[in-house]
């Protein structure tokens, strides 16, 4: 459950763009591209 004033990360288009491009293109796994482009969570990643 979210706390008064809690912020939530935000992902920019060209980031979900290049993940995209990861996972068709090179077939990395998701944890891979979390780590490489230094995301915390997928969820709102794709």
């Amino acid at each position: 459950m979210a706390k008064k004033g809690q912020t939530f990360q935000t992902y920019t288009e060209e980031l979900k763009q290049e993940t995209i491009r990861l996972r068709l293109e090179e077939g990395r796994a998701l944890r891979e591209i979390r780590e490489l482009l230094e995301v915390k969570s997928d969820k709102k990643l794709i």
